[in-house]
């Protein structure tokens, strides 16, 4: 007989910050299950001088309550507080081999 199993179901974490907080933040990532992140540089169109960090990060669905909490509450000791936290699902934009590794295995 076959055993039921659902895979885990992974979001992608969009976090804008200020420059140079993303140290900060990636530290606060390691207790909320994060498997994967990358983060980048970003520059607004109407000002050359204005940049910001962007972090991209692969998160379990039943974290991202906490974690995005979490993450609010850091962004008001932030001097520059111009910050933004988002989830998108990733349930049908990549493969399910991609899927599984992402989530350590996948199934709950």
């Amino acid at each position: 007989m076959k055993k039921n199993t659902s895979l885990t179901k992974l979001y992608l974490l969009v976090i804008s910050l200020p420059k140079g907080k993303k140290e900060i933040i990636g530290d606060m990532l390691g207790k909320y299950d994060v498997t994967a992140y990358l983060s980048t540089l970003a520059r607004g169109s109407y000002d050359k001088d204005f940049s910001k960090e962007l972090m991209f990060c692969v998160i379990k669905e039943d974290q991202i309550k906490d974690a995005m909490f979490k993450i609010e509450d850091k962004f008001a000791s932030f001097k520059s507080n111009i910050s933004m936290i988002y989830a998108i699902p990733l349930e049908n934009i990549i493969g399910v081999s991609s899927y599984i590794a992402l989530a350590n295995g996948g199934t709950k």
